[in-house]
């Protein structure tokens, strides 16, 4: 295939574009001629996206023919087979007898091997008006004039009309390629009467396969007790810091000189209050650690048949003169 080398005459097409193709006011041809020259630079650093949008550019300011040798060049690149082919095709037909000889046979030779890498598409709907769009770009709206021409390979085609949700087809299809397509709409009163829909339908949805699993259960921790369990620890910790200061304090009394039995006896019992408490507080955290951790772990409790999720365990703080107790329900 002589795409590639007639691809690499690009950059010299650029300078044998003659002044008078260009029959557009000054200020659009020096556009178009800036845009020309910048998707040549583009092409010949790989960049064919970029170089595709500057010749489509400079051709819609400036339409001579010799840009479109440069477009089919850069939708090859991109694989765009179809692109290609309709940009050499009109590249033939709008240079006529002003194409050399040489060229012309090599273009008609090109055009041979895109012809085996494009496929037809005959695309009707069952509603006028539709805006269809192959891979995102816009075709035109039905009746189209011709069939849809595609590069090989998989094309997903969108039919769009408004009122109505767009339906979606993915087609595989393979060079040489004639394919009927068929896109039926659904009526906008039965969309009333559903009452919602989907923003596109694909008409090529598969039913959803059989689960022979339940569902899972979504999986949340227990805030309260961890929240209980938090206070507990703080507190116990706390109450050791005080206990300590305490402790401190009976043996100040103890060390002094001379010592005071009052005193020494209201610290002692101070001390030994503060850390009976610091103990008590610090069970209560251990408890209350263990019951959230159980907790966690079960989860919100098991789940009925019916989908709903049966009522969590419940634990509570429960203060008494004389203790701490920790109550709950299993």
């Amino acid at each position: 295939m002589r795409i590639p080398r007639a691809l690499a005459l690009c950059a010299a097409i650029a300078l044998v574009v003659p002044r008078g193709a260009l029959a557009e006011p000054a200020d659009r041809t020096a556009e178009a001629d800036a845009r020309f020259r910048r998707g040549v630079e583009l092409y010949g650093e790989a960049d064919y996206i970029a170089a595709l949008t500057e010749f489509r550019r400079a051709y819609a300011l400036a339409p001579a023919y010799q840009v479109l040798f440069n477009v089919a060049g850069a939708c090859y690149q991109l694989r765009d087979y179809a692109c290609a082919l309709r940009a050499f095709e009109k590249y033939l037909a709008d240079g006529g007898a002003r194409i050399a000889g040489d060229r012309r046979a090599e273009v008609e030779r090109d055009i041979a091997v895109l012809r085996g890498r494009v496929a037809t598409v005959a695309l009707s709907t069952s509603a006028p008006g539709v805006e269809i769009s192959v891979d995102d770009v816009p075709v035109g709206k039905t009746p189209l004039a011709e069939p849809l021409l595609l590069s090989a390979g998989r094309r997903r085609i969108v039919a769009e009309v408004p009122g109505r949700p767009a339906v979606l087809r993915v087609i595989e299809v393979a060079g040489g390629d004639h394919v009927q397509l068929r896109i039926e709409l659904p009526e906008a009163r039965a969309l009333r009467a559903e009452g919602a829909g989907s923003p596109v339908a694909s008409s090529s949805a598969q039913p959803s396969a059989p689960v022979d699993r339940a569902p899972r259960a979504a999986w949340s921790a227990p805030v309260l007790p961890w929240i209980a369990t938090g206070t507990l620890a703080a507190g116990a910790a706390v109450t050791g810091v005080i206990a300590l200061g305490a402790s401190a304090d009976l043996q100040a009394a103890l060390d002094a000189f001379p010592g005071d039995a009052r005193t020494i006896d209201r610290e002692r019992k101070r001390t030994a209050t503060l850390a009976l408490t610091a103990d008590l507080v610090a069970g209560a955290a251990v408890i209350a650690g263990g019951v959230s951790l159980v907790l966690t772990v079960v989860g919100g409790g098991p789940e009925r048949g019916d989908g709903a999720r049966a009522p969590s365990p419940s634990v509570r703080l429960v203060c008494t003169p004389s203790s701490l107790q920790l109550v709950g329900s299993f």
